[in-house]
């Protein structure tokens, strides 16, 4: 009775470590598209950013590609009942889950710095506009994707003086980037169709890019927080499955012992004085064997 109880525990165990390595590869594979698309936006504003912005995102990725393989070991050893692989993969899981409660605490510490970091950064390259080509395209790129314009509205364009003549849209007396329009007109000059701003978009990019990053980082760091409760559970039910190998190898070991000590017992007798003894009959001489 008790051998069977340990036995149908052990594979109970099994199955449930068998269910959470495949929860493992699911929600490794989640967290790595999520790390991925977090880093591709981080990439597309990344003239605004520091970079240890990008090291949450980075290490996420790493850790879903390890989760991957790792996942293997737990696979492998509940089906082959190996205690070595069991506790390897339980061991990894720990190791993993330290690395995890990382990330996450990175992406929540580097979250209160967004808007400082985002606010100086737009503001200080603003001027170079029209000079530099890289401020250039890092600003048309938000302007027209976030759907926003200047650092908290297009009166900052004010500001920028050296812009070139016939570039831009012209309002009062400065010039805004076309990527600041945001809606256009059809006009018909002579025989020629000419677009012509009519709308400006009302909203400064501040706003909308500290909430892209601020969410970004958040959902980086509740991302880690998940998979890291579900690797507890992971790691409980290997140890515990490493446990029952153990348990159950033994008492098989036992019961084998067992059977071999009755059936060695079963043509030997225990108590050896009391055993009869088989008659021999010795022909005396000059008896004659037939």
């Amino acid at each position: 009775m008790a051998q069977n109880n340990l036995e149908v525990g052990m594979k109970c165990i099994k199955y449930m470590l068998l269910c959470v390595t495949a929860i493992f590869v699911l929600t490794s594979a989640l967290i790595i598209s999520v790390g991925t698309t977090i880093y591709a936006i981080y990439y597309d504003v990344s003239f605004f950013l520091y970079d240890q912005m990008f090291s949450p995102a980075t290490f996420i990725i790493v850790i879903g590609v390890i989760m991957l393989f790792v996942s293997l070991f737990g696979c492998i050893g509940a089906l082959k009942e190996s205690t070595c692989l069991v506790n390897i993969f339980a061991v990894i899981l720990s190791l993993v889950l330290i690395l995890e409660l990382a990330a996450a605490i990175a992406a929540y510490t580097l979250r209160s710095q967004v808007t400082g970091m985002l606010d100086e950064n737009l503001r200080q390259t603003l001027p170079y506009y029209y000079s530099n080509a890289e401020v250039a395209g890092s600003f048309d790129f938000i302007q027209s994707r976030l759907n926003c314009c200047g650092v908290d509205s297009y009166l900052d364009w004010s500001d920028v003086r050296d812009a070139p003549a016939n570039e831009g849209i012209a309002v009062s007396n400065f010039t805004v980037p076309y990527s600041c329009c945001a809606q256009t007109r059809t006009q018909l000059v002579g025989e020629l169709e000419v677009e012509e701003c009519e709308k400006l978009y009302a909203n400064g990019c501040l706003p909308r890019i500290t909430y892209l990053v601020y969410q970004s980082a958040g959902l980086l760091g509740a991302g880690a927080m998940t998979i890291a409760f579900i690797q507890v559970i992971g790691i409980v039910f290997s140890f515990s499955l490493a446990s029952s190998i153990r348990k159950a190898k033994s008492e098989r070991e036992r019961r084998r012992w067992e059977i071999q000590e009755r059936m060695i017992n079963a043509y030997t007798s225990l108590n050896p004085d009391t055993e009869k003894k088989p008659v021999v009959y010795v022909p005396f001489h000059g008896q004659t064997t037939a």
